[in-house]
């Protein structure tokens, strides 16, 4: 009776409202956190552009007078250009790092993309799990009205007392209270999910949408994919450190004076006794060291994550089947006790027993199918199904 009229129920809500899918689509279309992510992009882009570029020349102009103590006065000048010349190999380490900056500012852009569709599914998913609830509300509702309406009846008869009568309608109203505490948190659960997904207004969602595992390797993991590419930053990084001197001035002059003219041209070469960048290698491998060591311990977890789920999924399933089981003898036994309590052959303590029975049996399969889906969820997380 409950599964079926659920079902339908179920089946006509769930035109009314926008898919998950496109729910979701929409969220990640005008999600400004994810906008960021691509500004994110483009920053790590000119952040490359800039530390690959070549330095500023330098000129210098002067004017001399001379002024010697027999004869007339004269002029002079001097003209020095300096070009600041980057070393060989200093380019290429400079460019790798560029590369890596880039690439980890994608891979931080897939991880935010994945870290927000998980989030959201899981916030949809607990928005469901209120409407089912809400949904067996009403259907508690029903039984309690006619279990509320037999007893009426048997009181106008004189089987029952008054007291019996008064217990079958506080059993109604508590229902009441606990469906309004169920519309409460669903309340606050939808405007949750609302707020995450940036939307600016109230929409119908559909709440029947049921997440199915993906099939990606584990490699496609967003957070070990960021922690590999961090640690290639900053290796690229203790690379560019390793080069004590970058650059050398190359120096070409030209000075006018009174009776000659001077043409220089040379070198200027900073020597690197004090600042040899020692410490910020050390740090930029230090830094490699620490992701090194993040992706390692990822990758561990990740397997333990993963088989916790399946297995968890296996207990699940079993423990759905025989929820379903005893539902189905439970729907039996409520309308015979329904029966039984009409003619007085049972009390009202033993069809409610019954009925609160039923119910509970009903929560834990909203709750089994929820436990699913979130194992579903986390497990495309890990997987590399959510990656953008």
């Amino acid at each position: 009776m409950i599964k079926i009229l659920s079902a339908i129920i179920l089946l006509n809500l769930s035109l009314l409202g926008q898919s998950f899918d496109e729910f979701l689509k929409e969220a990640i279309k005008n999600s400004t956190y994810l906008k960021s992510s691509d500004l994110s992009r483009l920053q790590a882009k000119q952040q490359g552009d800039a530390l690959t570029r070549y330095e500023n020349p330098s000129i210098d102009v002067e004017y001399s007078k001379f002024s010697p103590k027999n004869g007339d006065d004269d002029n002079g000048y001097r003209i020095s250009y300096t070009q600041p010349l980057r070393l060989w190999g200093v380019g290429n380490d400079k460019t790798k790092l560029s590369d890596a900056m880039i690439q980890s500012a994608n891979t931080k852009k897939t991880l935010n993309h994945a870290e927000f569709t998980c989030n959201l599914s899981l916030l949809y998913n607990t928005y469901a799990n209120n409407k089912k609830y809400l949904l067996l509300g009403d259907e508690e509702l029903k039984i309690g009205k006619r279990i509320h309406n037999i007893s009426k009846e048997r009181y106008k008869a004189g089987t029952i007392s008054k007291g019996e009568l008064l217990q079958a309608n506080i059993s109604h109203e508590m229902t009441k209270t606990k469906i309004q505490t169920t519309k409460l948190e669903a309340t606050n659960n939808y405007f949750s999910l609302l707020d995450y997904a940036g939307s600016t207004k109230e929409v119908e969602i559909d709440f029947t949408h049921n997440f199915s595992k993906e099939k990606k390797r584990n490699s496609n993991n967003p957070d070990l994919l960021y922690y590999k590419q961090q640690q290639n930053e900053s290796l690229a990084l203790s690379q560019v450190n390793s080069n004590k001197l970058e650059f050398i001035d190359l120096v070409g002059e030209y000075e006018n004076e009174p009776d000659q003219d001077i043409f220089r041209i040379g070198a200027s070469i900073p020597l690197a006794i004090f600042d040899t960048k020692s410490q910020e290698k050390r740090i930029a491998k230090l830094e490699s060291e620490k992701f090194s060591l993040l992706a390692q311990n990822k990758t561990k977890r990740l397997q333990i994550q993963l088989s916790k789920l399946d297995k968890t999924d296996v207990l699940l399933n079993s423990l759905k089947k025989q929820h379903q089981n005893t539902l189905k003898l439970q729907l039996q036994v409520l309308k015979m006790f329904e029966q039984g309590y009409k003619i007085a052959n049972v009390n009202l303590l033993e069809l409610q027993y019954i009925q609160n029975k039923l119910i509970k049996t009903e929560e834990s399969l909203i709750d089994i199918e929820t436990s699913l889906n979130e194992n579903a969820i986390w497990h495309n997380y890990i997987t590399g199904a959510y990656n953008d």
